[in-house]
């Protein structure tokens, strides 16, 4: 008799504790909360070189170590003078972005010459303060039309050049941040 008592009492409790966890199961919240999904729409940033960077006629005896500079502004500095001629212009590129957006600008890629090494990178964007533009890149906010970025670069001589070409390469990269 006990045995059967027990076993009422106990399919009782089970059966009471199933109907519990079944009533959770199928309960639903009280306030479902809405979720914005946010889009902004903008325009491919386009890039155009319009200019490479130029160093123009460097001495063949430049020295290991020895430098030229080109500013973004196309300003030279050579402490050593060996521009022998040609041409000195920093590289520019017309470009065209949504104004009012937060964009990046990055020099990578860099290809040097056989007889030199390309380093402190320097970029404006729209006539802008120069400011390094590898590594992390240069931040900056766009502006409507199509806007110029100016790059500049010091070259470093490693020695013992021979005449001729030798001409290197880089990327330039401008993507909304």
């Amino acid at each position: 008799m006990k045995s059967i008592r027990f076993a009422r009492e106990f399919m009782a409790v089970v059966a009471s504790a199933l109907l519990g966890l079944t009533i959770a199961t199928v309960a639903s919240a009280a306030n479902p909360e809405p979720v914005t999904v946010e889009v902004e729409w903008a325009a491919a940033i386009t890039i155009s070189e319009t200019n490479a960077l130029q160093f123009g006629l460097l001495d063949s005896a430049m020295l290991a170590t020895q430098t030229v500079v080109i500013a973004p502004d196309s300003t030279v500095t050579d402490t050593n003078n060996n521009v022998i001629g040609g041409t000195q212009a920093a590289a520019r590129f017309d470009t065209t972005a949504t104004p009012t957006k937060s964009i990046n600008i990055l020099v990578d890629n860099v290809t040097n010459g056989t007889y030199y090494t390309l380093g402190g990178w320097m970029c404006d964007y729209n006539g802008g303060a120069d400011a390094a533009c590898d590594g992390a890149g240069m931040s900056a906010t766009s502006v409507a039309g199509s806007i110029e970025v100016r790059v500049g670069a010091t070259l470093t001589a490693l020695g013992s050049a021979a005449d001729g070409a030798d001409n290197g390469s880089f990327d330039i990269t401008i993507t909304y941040q």
